[in-house]
């Protein structure tokens, strides 16, 4: 240390005096910033300044959720003085969901055993009571960032829960099992399993006497209704009633607010087509209170009256769209659409596809093979990255080359996919893998590009000053010795990684044994290999170039500058983790 002044000397004992996390004279403090550092934001109880919540249970019957610093990827403070950070006053058997508003501070955690939804106040670090109960294991809810309407699907009861202003509405609907609001709870739509119905939430306008709509199917309360349940116009752009959805499953909105995207789940969900519908978003809002019956020209319904306004979005092409590669997810980015789904193979079983459609054409411009399993997140990430994440995805077409013995990427069948849209194989700000360099230390687990295919770290260590011979072979068998560092081939570089990387069915020993078979690095208490299981949770944190799953029912983090995994030693949570939130990301999307 260079020699300092006596009142520098001073003011940095009185510094270390004041302030015992501080690490070194006058060095920048660890867990300590400005009241408000950023947005208005005050400084949380745990000092942490990237913050990733984590819900879980510890046995079925008892949990909470417990706080990561993913600055440094610890479950406890860097001194080892604090072994964990909570969520104080928060408890639940099974916390199986999290709603996350880093722009409102606040969130959301659902107890599935019971149904409660729990406001949770990130300044503070605490629960803040609870909104209301959906009655016990709601299939589905919807939550909104200013918190002013709830809503839940309950499958077991037939039920639509909506919470307003305090006040709970309750409506009947055999089998509901899906509720879906818009980022301002402008629009609250609902699905229903096995049919290829869509319904909407409208509020009636105030009056002593009020007017029920045409063709609802329930509304409450019973003697002054204020809220109506009432199904959506089922025409397709053709004008055939009841061909506008195939058992929807879900939606997502466009940026700018004006278009719904229907996730038609088609044959995956026992339909028959698997689509696309765009609906004007206006039209579903739950302000627009219809005049006519939304069913009309339907059997059983009346003729539709003149001027009878359209659901649909008007397209250069027919409406829905069909996507082949099969939708339960779709995401925007405000030039593409992408949508993950699966597609029925001849041998009978599923297999994932991520299809990316042009929002100026509304056709399709290609088709990938994703993982597998029913695909439930999507959320972009730093590096120019997409990030896919389903669940059971050890049924499908990839875990059956797996069992018939194939050596490639396509027998991984774990449940992230790592997606690089409009990339490029090598160099520029989108190549999909860092390119190698000389003379570079590489970690067991990094990824590069060989300028064809891709090479994985078996063995840590520094490069050579010049590039070596790369082995031709992709099989994931040989390696490429290189300074110091042991490279796998596994493959011609493309778009798509299935995360973690493995080579299946690799005869060789293990890479701790000297042999070339890349197995999963941190593997769940199961201890299986080539598999995490479900990923149940996914966050992106923000320009640390890391995202955090819940992953086999454990915490697991990526770097998402090539997919490689975070060592989870120190994130590793006691439990079984259900999802994950990043509580201090610049904006709502982060989750």
């Amino acid at each position: 240390m260079k020699n300092r002044s006596l009142p520098t000397q001073l003011f940095c004992g009185l510094a270390l005096t004041v302030a015992s996390l501080v690490m070194g004279a006058c060095h920048t403090p660890l867990y300590y910033h400005p009241e408000y550092n950023f947005a208005g934001r005050p400084t949380p109880p745990s000092g942490l300044l990237n913050r990733v919540m984590a819900s879980y249970t510890t046995n079925g019957s008892s949990g909470g959720a417990e706080i990561l610093d993913a600055l440094n990827d610890l479950r406890r403070n860097i001194q080892n003085t604090i072994p964990a950070w909570y969520i104080t006053s928060f408890s639940a058997a099974q916390p199986t969901t999290i709603f996350n508003y880093p722009e409102q501070t606040s969130g959301y955690i659902l107890s599935y055993t019971d149904g409660t939804l729990t406001t949770i106040n990130y300044s503070k670090e605490t629960a803040a009571g609870s909104v209301g109960s959906f009655n016990t294991t709601p299939a589905s809810v919807a939550t909104s960032a200013l918190g002013t309407y709830f809503a839940a699907a309950n499958t077991n009861a037939g039920q639509i829960y909506v919470i307003n202003n305090g006040a709970t509405y309750t409506f009947n609907l055999p089998n509901v099992d899906k509720v879906v609001t818009n980022q301002g709870a402008t629009a609250i739509l609902a699905m229903v399993r096995n049919s290829n119905a869509l319904y909407r939430i409208i509020k009636l306008p105030l009056t002593n006497n009020p007017v029920l709509p045409p063709g609802y199917v329930d509304c409450e309360p019973l003697l002054l209704p204020t809220l109506c349940l009432i199904p959506v116009a089922d025409q397709n752009s053709a004008g055939v009633a009841g061909a506008a959805y195939d058992h929807p499953s879900g939606a997502s909105f466009s940026l700018d607010g004006t278009t719904a995207y229907i996730d038609n789940c088609g044959p995956e969900c026992g339909g028959t087509t698997a689509g696309v519908t765009m609906l004007q978003e206006g039209a579903l809002e739950i302000t627009n209170v219809p005049t006519a019956d939304p069913l009309c020209g339907d059997p059983n319904h009346p003729a539709c009256p003149a001027g009878n306004p359209a659901t649909l979005t008007a397209l250069p092409v027919p409406n829905p769209i069909p996507i082949p590669g099969g939708v339960t997810a779709t995401l925007s980015d405000g030039v593409t659409l992408y949508l993950a789904g699966q597609q029925l193979q001849g041998t009978g079983l599923f297999a994932g596809n991520l299809t990316l459609l042009s929002l100026t054409s509304y056709t399709i411009t290609n088709t990938y093979s994703i993982s597998d399993g029913t695909h439930t997140k999507m959320i972009f990430g730093d590096d120019n990255t997409l990030w896919i994440g389903s669940t059971q995805c050890a049924n499908g077409a990839r875990a059956a080359l797996a069992a018939a013995g194939n050596t490639t990427q396509a027998a991984n069948y774990n449940c992230l996919t790592r997606f690089v849209p409009n990339s490029t194989v090598a160099g520029g700000s989108n190549a999909i893998l860092p390119s190698w360099s000389a003379s570079t230390a590489y970690a067991q687990g990094q990824r590069v590009t060989d300028g064809t295919n891709v090479e994985v770290a078996l063995t840590a260590g520094t490069s050579g000053g010049s590039k070596p011979t790369w082995t031709t072979n992709t099989n994931g068998y040989t390696s490429t010795t290189d300074g110091s560092v042991v490279w796998v081939n596994v493959g011609a570089v493309t778009p798509v990684q299935i995360i973690p990387t493995i080579t299946p069915n690799n005869p060789t020993a293990s890479q701790t044994n000297g042999g070339t078979n890349l197995t999963v690095q941190y593997p769940n208490t199961n201890q299986n290999l080539v598999y995490y299981g479900t990923l149940s949770g996914i966050c992106w944190v923000q320009n640390l170039h890391k995202m955090y799953t819940a992953y086999g029912g454990q915490i697991h983090a990526f770097n998402t500058a090539d997919g490689s995994e975070i060592n989870n030693t120190n994130i590793t949570i006691q439990g079984t983790v259900y999802d994950v939130a990043y509580m201090d990301a610049l904006t709502n999307s982060a989750n």
